[in-house]
């Protein structure tokens, strides 16, 4: 098991790197949406269906690699997600129709979370449960910053080298990951027993009764979490430059605008999950994701817009990996890759289904609209994470809640008290 902080430079090379490339590449492809189109002799519509081919593939792929992780461990999650996006982009570099293209980007995403799932486990790994908050936050806002620097490098790409040179680059990318992912050591070997199923359904009920409604609530929140970045996403554009008639610039302007926000908030996460608690992470996230919906429809000036922008930019950065951490807190180790899994399966759905319903909103109403119409489902969430979640951080916990060992231990310690 581990001891102590790991050395920053095991943790920068196996961890931190690889996670920055692969989440710029996630980044990479959006730029070069319109250029596929034209490639492929496709319309733009039917080429964003990239990414969604992608969403496909990572929703698809949650639950199987969670039970994959608790039987094998993390090391062949990533030897295999890391391999998997390489192929699939090496293939998408010579393919010869938009359908291969399609059919590349799905297994790109199988890939793509698989690795990132393997690798988020392997961070929790490495420090002790008192550090978790601020190598999750590090982790996450390192992704983040690649996603950011991703559309820039990816549109420079495409310009200079075309469609299939930006596959190109990209496997090659995916490859350094392959290599450094083939390097790496587990530092804690899988719990569970050989013979048990690969995926059981009754996982649930392996948490602690003190924690199992904590983990309901992460499940809701992390749905919502979810949802919230996907209407930024794409109801933002619709309502900056169709509904209040700014520029293309502008909207790139307030991207970044959150972008540097979250990341500003790396280290005050961390801080804030590690020594204040689980709750003060997860719970002000949900609350700024309210005001932010609330009061978009309201900014209809580009200081009002940057303001609520940063709000969000808040948000996301006290999101950063609060819901992990804290569902690494309440459940067992030798199921915390399927019920992670099961979490962050049930947020892809979200997030797989919440354009089109967006889209509906707008279409019916105004893209602003789509904003009051999801402002509810924060409300919950922040509801639901102080009036009912319990704390998980040590020393922060209340009188009565289990320890760290009896939470591992799970629902097999009551059975054996009950007996």
């Amino acid at each position: 098991m581990r001891s102590g902080r790991p050395p920053l430079l095991r943790a920068a090379f196996f961890i931190y790197l690889p996670s920055m490339l692969m989440s710029m590449g996630q980044g990479m492809i959006i730029p070069a949406l319109p250029a596929i189109a034209r490639t492929f002799n496709v319309s733009e519509a039917l080429a964003v269906q990239v990414i969604t081919s992608q969403l496909i593939g990572r929703t698809l792929s949650m639950l199987p690699t969670g039970a994959i992780v608790d039987r094998f461990g993390v090391k062949p999650l990533m030897i295999g997600g890391a391999a998997l996006a390489t192929v699939s982009t090496l293939t998408a570099a010579v393919a010869p129709s938009f359908t291969v293209i399609i059919v590349t980007q799905f297994f790109w995403g199988i890939g793509m979370s698989t690795w990132m799932f393997g690798r988020e486990v392997a961070a929790v790994d490495m420090v002790q449960r008192s550090q978790r908050g601020r190598q999750m936050s590090a982790l996450m806002g390192i992704g983040s910053t690649g996603m950011a620097f991703g559309p820039a490098i990816g549109g420079v790409l495409t310009d200079l080298m075309g469609v299939r040179g930006l596959f190109f680059v990209y496997a090659g990318m995916s490859a350094v990951v392959l290599a450094i992912s083939l390097l790496h050591r587990e530092i804690s070997r899988p719990s569970r027993r050989a013979s048990a199923p690969l995926f059981d359904l009754r996982a649930v009920a392996q948490i602690h009764p003190y924690y199992r409604a904590t983990y309901l609530v992460l499940f809701y929140s992390t749905f919502a979490q979810m949802i919230r970045g996907q209407v930024t996403n794409t109801m933002l554009p619709l309502y900056v430059q169709s509904q209040l008639q700014y520029s293309a610039s502008i909207t790139g302007l307030l991207f970044t605008a959150a972008g540097v926000t979250t990341f500003l908030m790396i280290a005050p996460t961390g801080i804030i999950s590690d020594k204040l608690g689980r709750k003060w992470a997860a719970g002000p996230a949900a609350v700024f994701s309210t005001i932010a919906f609330i009061a978009f429809p309201l900014a209809t000036n580009i200081p009002l817009l940057f303001a609520v922008m940063c709000l969000v930019g808040l948000a996301n950065g006290l999101a950063m990996g609060a819901m992990t951490i804290y569902t690494y807190d309440v459940v067992p180790v030798h199921v915390r890759g399927q019920l992670q899994a099961l979490r962050r399966g049930v947020g892809e759905l979200g997030a797989l289904t919440t354009p089109p319903s967006a889209a509906v909103i707008a279409s019916a109403f105004t893209p602003a609209m789509a904003f009051w119409f999801f402002a509810p489902l924060h409300v919950l969430s922040a509801v639901l994470i102080f009036g009912l979640a319990r704390e998980s951080l040590q020393g922060k916990r209340k009188q009565g809640a289990p320890s760290s060992q009896e939470i591992d231990e799970g629902a097999s310690s009551v059975r054996s008290e009950d007996g």
